[in-house]
């Protein structure tokens, strides 16, 4: 019994501990929110407020709740039920990092106010993003995904697969240590443009293995869709018309010409996936599908292309 009663107040302790250091996290990410977001009011003049923040320590998350935009003459722009922010970490790149905003809606009267040709069903839906990064420091490798979600409109997933990314992640990571370490201070141009090199030629190095879009209906593309070249005077069959035609003529093969084709008629799904060679940098990669442009077949072999469309 003695035993059991032992066990029971460890556990009991331990739930306490982590309550307590749950609580404290919350209130030191609170803190750095609260300066963050004054920043950016400071420099767009924007408002930003929630109701509730909680931070946990085992997940290394931190999640808000309710956010409001507010202009800087006091309209209401938007509304957020939720962000949540996972596996971050100030001091290197996690081996897994995401990044969730549910229910972004902008707000009924902000959407009155944007300009006649703004597209009313994108401007009023509900959106959905969800971003992640996983990373593995000692091969280099790293995969990004982000999927975004027009509720009730259209949804758009990308995965990228990447190699020998070890020398962006660092220099992402020095470059936010060093915004960090200069807090509210202005960089000047020659800081700023030091950070621009040290990005590309991280970039240059990358090797690109992997790649996917997909694009899915989710009740109203074709409604969007048809809204869209309205503007332009024309109707959903004279652009789908139009695009046979030109498919005709395009350097593509037959393969992926129906793919394209039974997307534009159906406009239920359309995703292109592609599987690059190893070895081969982004510019390298780039250079040989400039010059297999005219040569579809070889193109297709090369990053092992497949499109798929309904």
């Amino acid at each position: 019994m003695k035993k059991l009663v032992i066990a029971v107040a460890i556990i009991a302790a331990g739930i306490g501990g982590v309550s307590y250091a749950n609580y404290v996290a919350t209130q030191e990410v609170r803190t750095e929110v609260d300066k963050q977001l004054a920043l950016v009011t400071e420099q767009t003049g924007a408002t930003f407020k929630y109701t509730e923040l909680s931070a946990s320590v085992i997940s290394k998350s931190v999640e808000i709740i309710n956010m409001e935009v507010t202009s800087p003459e006091g309209d209401n722009v938007a509304h957020i039920q939720s962000i949540e922010l996972t596996g971050y970490e100030t001091d290197k790149v996690s081996p897994y990092t995401s990044l969730d905003v549910k229910s972004f809606q902008f707000n009924k009267d902000f959407v009155a106010k944007l300009p006649a040709d703004t597209n009313t069903m994108l401007a009023s839906a509900s959106y959905d993003l969800h971003s992640s990064l996983d990373y593995d420091e000692n091969s280099g490798d790293s995969d990004i995904v982000i999927k975004l979600d027009a509720k009730d409109i259209v949804s758009f997933n990308m995965d990228v697969g990447l190699a020998n990314s070890k020398a962006l992640m660092d220099a992402s990571l020095a470059i936010n240590k060093t915004q960090q370490e200069a807090d509210n201070e202005s960089f000047s141009y020659e800081q700023q443009l030091q950070e621009q090199t040290l990005i590309m030629q991280a970039i240059s190095k990358l090797e690109p293995r992997s790649m996917n879009f997909v694009l899915n209906d989710q009740g109203d593309l074709k409604a969007l869709l048809e809204s869209e070249l309205k503007k332009q005077g024309m109707t959903l069959e004279q652009m789908q018309m139009m695009v046979e035609q030109q498919l005709q003529q395009a350097p593509v093969t037959p393969e992926i010409a129906q793919a394209i084709i039974g997307f534009v008629k159906g406009l239920n799904s359309f995703s292109v996936s592609a599987k690059l060679p190893e070895g081969k940098t982004m510019i390298e990669v780039n250079q040989q599908i400039m010059m297999l442009m005219g040569q579809p077949e070889e193109l297709v072999k090369f990053i092992n292309l497949e499109v798929k469309g309904s």
